[in-house]
């Protein structure tokens, strides 16, 4: 299966996510409501029966090029991309990632940016926590130890909002202000489906404080 380790966006903070960028870049619809269009407008050209077939395929070729927004339910942060795994390094991976013990942490998405190679808008922590770069320091070296490689670029914190973006999207007309908070990891799956793509939890670790059971009392934490 094709995997990824990564965070979850609490269910507010996605809708939080995706109303900046409605408001932001109003003119970057979801790709379903692109899909929609397009299917009128060629049922539209079928009137003209000399130019149709000429016209569906330039509106094919101008929609395939059209940046789109990512579907809120799909947003996430990837602190490691596996790639293709078997059955042997999953349970390997697995056994790696249950020995991890991180505290749970927040962030803000407070500043945006585009990648021109992925084609991707993105939104990101100006000041990502130690918590989180170690995170993703430690679940990459579970990869490894797994036998699994992965990228040793240097890890850039960062959630996907709009994809085929380049740079003559228009600039945002504000920078996102998010709120994210990360009380678990989750190894995620890669899903393809004729609607598009998904990514299904398929297992998942609690952060928690690496401290006494007196000092979180003291301090009124609960990891339960």
């Amino acid at each position: 299966m094709r995997c990824f380790i990564g965070l979850d966006l609490h269910s507010t903070e996605k809708l939080a996510l995706d109303s900046w960028r409605q408001q932001a870049l109003p003119e970057v619809t979801a790709r379903n409501m692109f899909t929609l269009s397009e299917s009128r407008a060629q049922n539209e050209g079928r009137r003209f029966e000399g130019r149709g077939k000429k016209d569906k395929g330039k509106r094919r070729d101008s929609g395939a090029s059209q940046p789109y927004a990512v579907n809120a339910a799909n947003y996430h942060m990837t602190l490691s991309f596996l790639g293709h795994i078997t059955h042997r390094q999953h349970e390997a991976l697995v056994a790696e990632l249950d020995t991890l013990v991180h505290s749970p942490f927040s962030l803000t998405l407070d500043t945006t940016g585009i990648w021109n190679g992925p084609k991707i808008l993105f939104a990101a922590p100006e000041s990502p926590p130690a918590e989180l770069m170690a995170l993703a320091k430690s679940t990459r070296k579970a990869a490894r130890a797994a036998a699994i490689e992965v990228d040793g670029k240097g890890f850039s914190p960062h959630v996907t909002v709009i994809r085929k973006a380049t740079a003559a999207l228009p600039v945002p007309l504000y920078t996102p202000h998010v709120e994210m908070h990360a009380s678990a990891f989750h190894l995620f799956e890669s899903v393809s489906t004729p609607q598009g793509v998904t990514y299904p939890i398929r297992q998942s670790w609690n952060l928690r404080h690496n401290m006494s059971v007196r000092e979180k009392l003291r301090r009124g934490i609960n990891d339960e």
